[in-house]
């Protein structure tokens, strides 16, 4: 029983607010236009399911191939998403007029896998009865690589930097949601690729005189 609730103690712990990022940039690149890959995300997330072709025959016996596609909803792809939207537009880039530029972002590696634990032998040892009490029965490990691909006002390709991260968590019967280690490996990768977006004299030169100076 103690050990159920250290481990649900111990996620509820972990709650913060999935905007709360571990790094605090002192400037911000200048303005510039922001993008997602949404295309890529479903891909690396395999959010789209069957494809389909029809063929509609028009006037003159002309065919013309109409091709859609069924979307999957994902919870952790929309988590992607709305994390690479938020960081753009509230820690990466400055907010205004005069545009210098463009940037894309987009997760271009996902993977979850799990890991046998203290759990899965204590489970073993009480023939399974461990796991009505929640004891969990393995490790949850959730892996990312995140990408931002930078332009100039010239639409001239000027530099693409990633970063990497990883989020794990206790998986049992009760806390079978692996939301949470997604949500930690994309701010690892976030502050990864932060931290070498902002050592790049490059991106740095586009207009310092427009980043905001923060005290």
């Amino acid at each position: 029983m103690a050990f159920f609730l250290l481990c649900t103690s111990v996620a509820m712990l972990a709650q913060k607010s999935v905007y709360t990022f571990p790094f605090e940039n002192s400037y911000k690149l200048p303005p510039m236009e922001t993008y997602i890959n949404a295309a890529e995300i479903s891909s690396t997330y395999q959010t789209y399911g069957n494809f389909y072709t029809t063929e509609i025959t028009g006037l003159g016996d002309e065919t013309v191939e109409q091709t859609s596609s069924m979307y999957i909803s994902d919870v952790k792809a929309n988590d992607a998403f709305r994390f690479l939207k938020f960081y753009m537009e509230e820690e990466l880039v400055t907010q205004g007029e005069g545009i210098k530029g463009s940037v894309q972002m987009s997760v271009i590696y996902y993977n979850e896998k799990y890991r046998v634990n203290i759990g899965t032998a204590l489970n073993i040892v009480t023939l399974g009865l461990g796991t009505l009490f929640g004891i969990p029965f393995a490790t949850s490990i959730t892996d990312v690589e995140v990408e931002a691909s930078f332009y100039n006002e010239a639409d001239i390709f000027i530099t693409t930097h990633r970063g990497v991260g990883r989020g794990k968590k206790w998986v049992g019967l009760y806390s079978l949601d692996t939301r949470l280690p997604h949500q930690r490996a994309l701010k690892e990768a976030l502050d990864n690729l932060n931290t070498s977006i902002m050592l790049d004299s490059n991106l740095q030169k586009l207009n310092l005189s427009a980043a905001v100076i923060e005290p």
